[in-house]
């Protein structure tokens, strides 16, 4: 069995969570970063390749896009103390 971890930022957990119930995946959270992220080890074969590409891949997503809601987050404030 292999094994692969990621690092969770909590704002995404839930969506990760999702999506790793939905690819079935074998999974254990081990603890939480110094930057408060949750550390999931999943644990997969050698066909389950696919499935954990596509679990990163969607991880990436749920990131960038918080990143992007961050970025219009401080946008906003930045109009708002210039008014």
């Amino acid at each position: 069995m292999r094994k692969i971890s990621f690092e969770v930022p909590t704002k995404v957990m839930s969506g990760f969570t999702e999506k790793l119930m939905e690819l079935e995946l074998e999974n254990s959270i081990i603890g939480k970063t110094e930057d408060d992220a949750i550390e999931v080890e999943v644990y997969f074969e050698k066909t389950e390749s696919k499935q954990v590409d596509e679990l990163e891949d969607y991880l990436e997503e749920l990131i960038d896009n918080l990143d992007e809601e961050d970025e219009r987050e401080e946008e906003e404030e930045s109009n708002e103390n210039e008014d």
